[in-house]
């Protein structure tokens, strides 16, 4: 039997999450712990009695059909001995004891990985800063990292493509699963591009509410910065935050109203002391010295860099993002603005620069729930108001 038998046998046993590092300073090697007894297994703090007892019940033939179906698919198997497996990852407390690989996991090596996370209902304001943020960080030699997911994970994704840049993402489920599959196209582009999927959850896993916040030490472990884009005051993305944070990776965060209750978690770690991600340079300009990598006159040539008492790279002003809209789109919506009457004009002007909900619309103009919903639906067709999550309304 090769060492890959015995790494594959142990993570089977052992589950994701597991305290590794422990486990192989008391056995030399995986091999050695299949060769132990279950009372020299007891003895190992890492080794729980319920992965004891898992131990008990998987066999190196499990192992076999995972290596036969790995290879039919062309997939990687990356153990935490192979000088493949990243660096950056290696270093975390709890680093997954194998990796799966569907494409190149070799792009991540000598380049700034940034991790990307957010909601999966982001607001549209979120997905425009994620898809903004990651196209100009790739654009510039970065790695984009995230978790395949929908909202704030695609719009990262699709970001870093759009550069013809590369991006990892780590999936919450086994490769070959069928969890998303609106975003099978999405992770084929990843793969194509000479990016990556990686998962530590064998072929054909299934996701569940666990799986994703144990993946999340692991976007966070790839990266050697993280950026919140849009975190409620109680959100997943706030767990990869503090994943980063004790693994000594650096937390940015995307400012937004301080009124918007979907938006109070990545408020919170700005107070907190994380840095703030108004644009890629912001970003990108604290690593430059530290990865030869980074081409940033790339992203240089979107600002107006002057002197000032912000130092000499702040950022004067602000280019408009890659998706903003024309000058005769503005000058198309405020027409139809200015024609509006009765209701809808009622409506829109209740729109001012905060997310409403019906509710609170019908607490501000006396209109009745139904009179709303039916203006609201009409200014959206027009184009003059956008929904958020949370059934909120907003100006376009």
């Amino acid at each position: 039997m090769t060492d890959l038998h015995y790494w594959l046998w142990l993570q089977l046993g052992i589950g994701a999450d597991a305290d590794i590092k422990n486990i192989l300073e008391h056995f030399a090697s995986p091999k050695e712990v299949y060769d132990s007894s279950v009372l020299d297994w007891a003895v190992c703090d890492a080794l729980s009695p319920a992965r004891i007892d898992r131990l008990t019940r998987v066999s190196l033939d499990d192992a076999d059909e995972i290596i036969n179906e790995c290879n039919k698919n062309g997939w990687d198997i990356i153990t935490l001995d192979d000088e493949r497996y990243p660096d950056n990852l290696k270093d975390i407390s709890r680093p997954p004891a194998v990796l799966y690989v569907c494409g190149n996991i070799e792009c991540l090596q000598d380049r700034l990985a940034v991790g990307m996370v957010g909601t999966r209902k982001a607001a549209e304001y979120s997905q425009r800063a994620a898809q903004y943020l990651a196209k100009g960080i790739a654009e510039c030699g970065a790695v984009i990292i995230s978790g395949g997911a929908l909202g704030v994970d695609s719009a990262s994704h699709e970001g870093a493509l759009e550069a013809g840049g590369l991006t990892v993402a780590v999936l919450g489920c086994g490769l070959g699963s069928d969890y998303l599959k609106s975003n099978k196209q999405l992770r084929s582009d990843i793969v194509d591009s000479g990016g990556a999927l990686i998962t530590e959850y064998p072929p054909y896993t299934k996701a569940d509410k666990t799986t994703f916040p144990t993946r999340n030490r692991i976007i966070s472990g790839l990266s050697r910065c993280v950026i919140v884009v849009e975190a409620a005051k109680k959100s997943g993305s706030l767990i990869t935050a503090d994943f980063a944070h004790r693994q000594g990776r650096d937390v940015f965060a995307v400012p937004a109203s301080i009124f918007d209750p979907a938006f109070q978690g990545t408020n919170m770690l700005i107070d907190e002391g994380a840095y703030v991600a108004t644009s890629p340079l912001a970003v990108l300009r604290r690593y430059a010295d530290e990865y030869y990598t980074l081409d940033l006159s790339k992203v240089r040539t979107m600002y107006k860099i002057s002197e000032n008492k912000y130092g000499a790279n702040a950022p004067e002003s602000k280019q408009i993002d890659f998706d903003s809209v024309s000058r005769t789109e503005d000058s198309e919506r405020q027409d139809k603005a200015a024609a509006l009457i009765g209701v809808n004009r009622t409506v829109y002007d209740s729109l001012g620069g905060d997310l409403l909900t019906p509710d609170e619309i019908e607490d501000k103009t006396g209109l009745s729930n139904i009179q709303i919903i039916t203006a609201l639906t009409v200014l959206e067709v027009q184009g003059l108001v956008r929904k958020a999550e949370g059934d909120r309304y907003a100006r376009a």
